[in-house]
């Protein structure tokens, strides 16, 4: 850490008193070295040149001016120098979400060396008091920890502001949460919807999956027949698969109305959420579904042969057509071999909302219903926190405790079961 800069009274003929900074530099043979520089005729000029001498110095040469930087840029710049090098695609596009939607519009206007941390803890609470979830707001937190640090990391800041900021907690809010209602399915719900996408339709199997296992969506459409273990009843949950859209030209876009084609982007391999690699046990009903599957998948590439649609993954986990020795075979494919991928999962949600009557629905859907239904049955916590993937406790205790006519009932039984009469 740079020695802070001095200044000192120096007596001058022509002028009575002048100013002079200070500042130690790398030592040489065991030396100890200064740079100074008198001449300044108040003590706050001398102090605002010998900062910026300082700071050139200690950036080799380079004149970096933070009071004439915003925040908004910085971040641009905090961006494409550290987390483009450091961060998983999928954790760079949260950042750019939240940066976009919240950070920049609340804070981007400011000169960086202005933002305190006073500043930075009532935009934190605004959010809170906006209703903003918890977990949105922990994500915000640790953007802001990260930017500050490099900041002080490049010299640009002396100290960062954002050390010891608070998340707002324990207070009732104006204004309801903006988190997603997690909608849970009825017995109902759940006939009704494998009513319409019965056993052999291409949504059947990823709907059971995600009902019988409250997997992710992303974790879902990565599973291939490597992961299933028939023989020991057990699914590897090992990695998530992603979409990643290729950068296009606006008259690309809207030659094509918007919608992706090929070459615009391609599927890929990464870890799942938290690094949640997990074996969990399958029930015998999926056992048995997904064995009836395999089956008919195999036979089908029989019969198409050289037609059926066969996919392989490269040296960067990325999925192509083109062979090589890494062939995979995904769980979730249509009749044909070709891969039915969470993009297709919005079509049957858009039949499941308008046709069956079920508006909230989406893929979280059949994995909250599973974490509720396991609650019901009494399986301990830390079970279903292992089989959902959770990073800590709290999350599988803040969203997934529904609260279900069931619920109520073991509670009411319990409650009445507690007293003697007296």
């Amino acid at each position: 850490m740079a020695n802070t800069v001095t200044v000192r009274k120096r007596k001058s003929q022509k002028h009575g008193f002048t100013y002079e900074y200070r500042f130690e530099i790398a030592s040489v043979a065991g030396k100890r070295r200064w740079i100074s520089k008198g001449g300044f005729t108040t003590e706050k000029d001398a102090v605002r040149a010998g900062v910026r001498a300082q700071n050139e110095y200690e950036n080799g040469g380079r004149i970096i001016i933070p009071s004439e930087l915003s925040f908004s840029d910085f971040l641009d710049y905090w961006i494409e120098n550290d987390c483009k090098l450091t961060l998983k695609e999928t954790t760079l596009l949260n950042y750019h979400k939240k940066l976009k939607n919240h950070i920049k519009p609340a804070l981007g206007i400011y000169r960086l060396r202005t933002i305190d941390k006073d500043c930075l803890q009532g935009f934190l609470q605004k959010l809170h008091d906006n209703g903003y979830s918890r977990n949105t707001i922990l994500t915000i937190k640790g953007i802001l920890t990260k930017c500050f640090s490099f900041a002080v990391d490049r010299r640009l800041l002396f100290s960062s502001p954002a050390v010891g900021l608070k998340v707002p907690k324990g207070e009732m809010t104006a204004i309801p949460t903006r988190s997603n209602p997690r909608t849970y399915l009825s017995i109902s719900d759940i006939e009704k919807i494998f009513t319409r996408f019965p056993e052999g339709t291409s949504s059947y199997i990823p709907l059971v999956v995600g009902y019988h296992c409250g997997m992710r969506l992303s974790e879902t459409f990565a599973l291939t027949w490597e992961n299933i273990d028939f023989e020991h009843r057990t699914i590897r949950i090992e990695r998530q698969i992603q979409w990643h859209q290729n950068d296009r030209s606006k008259e690309e876009k809207e030659r094509h109305n918007g919608k992706s084609q090929p070459g615009a982007g391609y599927w890929y391999f990464s870890s799942p959420k938290y690094n949640s690699v997990r074996t969990i046990d399958m029930d015998e009903t999926l056992a048995v579904t997904l064995e009836r599957e395999y089956a008919r998948q195999l036979r089908a590439e029989e019969y198409f042969g050289e037609r059926y649609i066969r996919y392989y993954e490269n040296a960067n986990h990325v999925i192509v057509k083109t062979p090589n020795e890494n062939r995979i075979m995904f769980v979730c494919v249509r009749e044909n071999g070709e891969y039915y991928n969470s993009r297709n999962m919005q079509y049957t949600s858009q039949i499941i909302h308008q046709q069956l009557n079920i508006p909230g629905f989406d893929y979280h859907s059949l994995r909250h219903t599973h974490a509720t239904m396991l609650l019901d049955a009494g399986a301990p916590l830390k079970y279903i926190q292992y089989r959902l993937g959770h990073k800590n406790i709290d999350i599988t205790l803040n969203v997934y405790q529904h609260f279900t006519e069931s619920s109520r009932i073991q509670g009411n039984e319990r409650l009445n079961g507690m007293f003697l009469d007296t």
